[in-house]
């Protein structure tokens, strides 16, 4: 299935792009002299290929914020991924269509949100990849004429990972901080985690002229870190939660504070097991 029609593309500051799939999911394009970044690879629906290439003009490096299925969903059309050590194996598990129907596909036809046109839910499936180079952090991604320095911040995941731009500032954050609700309910998610990975944002906050995030809008706004970080910290000083969701399989609490909005797992519970990992 080709990429027409799908993908809505947009510079967001010279040389990067965000490629957004409507409904889902946002991945973005760093252009560099000498290479350029793929940052996620998103649903698997299309050819993420087709629109990445003509942006980047030279050879193409995935660096995958997280394992999550809606960030890796293209990986396999890549020679060069790079992912967090701690998550390598994780991306290279392949991803059955009966798996992806159940948890993701079917609920959200039920709930309208958009799909390629010629979308076959039947034979939708995400093939495993692997990764070319671990990542850790401090590191440093030579693109030519750009650097993107690589910043540990789990929380949403035990080994996810942000991006800073040296030529513009950008902060790219994945599934870390976004405008909407943030995931820290998961089995391998931790809001102690999430508030160390904060402050360290916070500490090269003076680095950062904008974030952007993996889903919903792309910019994030830029008091985020800080309000998400007095959230996590009431949550760990006892605030009690908003309600409890079951839409999980499993309770999550959900607590809302202002507009930032926190999903975590209840005291006792090992969180909800996303399939494969």
């Amino acid at each position: 299935m080709g990429s027409s029609g799908w993908f809505r593309v947009q510079e967001m500051v010279p040389g990067i792009f965000v490629i957004q799939e409507p409904g889902h999911v946002q991945s973005y394009l760093v252009q560099g002299k000498e290479r350029s970044a793929l940052i996620d690879t998103g649903m698997g629906f299309c050819d993420i290929r087709e629109a990445a290439e003509p942006l980047a003009g030279n050879s193409i490096l995935v660096l995958n914020t997280h394992w999550h299925f809606d960030h890796i969903g293209g990986n396999a059309l890549f020679t060069q991924i790079a992912v967090s050590i701690l998550e390598a194996k994780l991306i290279e598990k392949p991803i059955p269509n009966d798996l992806l129907r159940r948890i993701y596909v079917e609920p959200f036809m039920e709930q309208g949100v958009p799909f390629p046109q010629g979308f076959d839910p039947r034979t939708y499936k995400i093939r495993g990849s692997r990764a070319t180079r671990l990542l850790d952090h401090g590191e440093e991604i030579d693109l030519g004429g750009r650097i993107l320095r690589v910043l540990a911040t789990p929380g949403h995941t035990w080994g996810s990972l942000s991006f800073l731009d040296s030529r513009t500032g950008a902060l790219l954050c994945g599934d870390f901080l976004y405008p909407g609700t943030l995931y820290a309910h998961f089995e391998d998610s931790d809001p102690q985690a999430y508030i160390r990975s904060l402050k360290r944002i916070l500490e090269v906050e003076g680095e950062v002229r904008l974030m952007l995030g993996g889903h919903n809008e792309p910019l994030v706004p830029k008091d985020l870190p800080k309000k998400a970080l007095e959230g996590f910290q009431r949550i760990l000083e006892g605030a009690r939660p908003t309600y409890t969701v079951y839409d999980w399989g499993e309770p999550v609490l959900r607590y809302e504070f202002g507009e930032v909005h926190i999903l975590t797992k209840p005291p006792g519970s090992r969180g909800v097991k996303l399939p494969l990992a």
